[in-house]
């Protein structure tokens, strides 16, 4: 079997970039964020275009919308529309309140369900000693933060990361970095996860590999198979697991130390895109903080990432 190839695709320089998207629209485009950098890339694989968008406060994630020129972008304690060809900050969709942690907290990693909800996790700044999180579900038409539902509380996920929907089973696939866990959860009707009559999310761990948090899953995503990709963090490599039994199916080793996050790309998804975060010291690697494309033959996404509707 061929090996997977590995090659940077956009030397973007990002102290943490975060939260990689494939849009097919306009052409095909990769957006992914700088999150300390408080700034949105947008990469064209096409032509090689790169360019970005600054803004002021850090932005967590952001997700693709029905508008092929906007996207929604979770910031400290925003979430707002960003229209991406002029940089500019549109409608706000939703602001947190101080009961709802906004002092040392921010949004991390969130994406769209199928059925066009927003699930996006808040983190706090000192998670590694204890400080948990929570995820909210931002559903389309809300614009009062009272609205926004709550569907993972503090005592239920300690720091929010990637997701990963399978349509056909019905369930959502969820990374607690912070647990360092990957839980598959029944969704209902909003692709959000479910409880039962007992109040209690019925879940299922795929994977739980506890390091001390030495090396921790992150971002991650599904493919045509159904086995999730998960960039580890600290590790140097993206891994493979099988949805089913949480087995480790392959890893491929990457030319930097710490990846973020991941998602399929390209024209017919045959690409798996990852961003990384900065090295320090005299062992940093080479081109850190980039884009990096894998290409692993037999191996393509499941679908583009769902849209928001506006």
């Amino acid at each position: 079997m061929a090996e997977p190839l590995c090659e940077l695709a956009c030397d973007a320089h990002c102290d943490l970039g975060e939260s990689p998207v494939w849009d097919e629209r306009n052409g095909g485009r990769l957006y992914f964020v700088d999150i300390n950098g408080r700034r949105i890339h947008v990469y064209e694989p096409g032509t090689g275009a790169h360019r970005t968008i600054q803004l002021s406060p850090p932005v967590g994630t952001i997700v693709p919308t029905s508008d092929p020129s906007k996207l929604l972008a979770a910031l400290e304690c925003e979430v707002v529309e960003v229209d991406v060809e002029t940089g500019e900050i549109g409608r706000l969709l939703a602001t947190t309140t101080e009961e709802h942690g906004v002092f040392n907290y921010r949004f991390n990693d969130g994406k769209v369900s199928p059925q066009g909800s927003l699930l996006v996790g808040r983190m706090h700044a000192k998670w590694r000693d204890g400080k948990r999180g929570r995820l909210y579900a931002l559903h389309p038409g809300t614009s009062d933060w009272s609205l926004v539902q709550e569907v993972m509380r503090p005592e239920e996920v300690h720091l929010p990361n990637g997701m990963a929907w399978d349509e056909a089973k019905g369930v959502v696939y969820f990374v607690d970095s912070g647990a360092e866990s990957i839980v598959e959860y029944q969704t209902d009707d909003k692709g959000i996860m479910k409880r039962g009559p007992d109040g209690k999310l019925l879940a299922r761990t795929v994977s739980h590999i506890p390091t001390n948090h030495k090396t921790v899953p992150d971002g991650m995503t599904i493919d045509a198979d159904g086995n999730l990709w998960v960039a580890l963090g600290e590790s140097g490599s993206i891994v493979c697991y099988s949805a089913a039994t949480g087995e480790e199916l392959q890893r491929v080793a990457l030319p930097v130390k710490r990846p973020t996050a991941c998602t399929f790309g390209g024209p017919h998804l045959e690409h798996l895109y990852v961003t990384t975060r900065v090295e320090t010291g005299e062992g940093a690697s080479a081109h850190h903080g980039g884009l990096f494309r894998v290409t692993i033959p037999g191996v393509k996404g499941a679908a583009p990432a769902y849209k928001y509707p506006l």
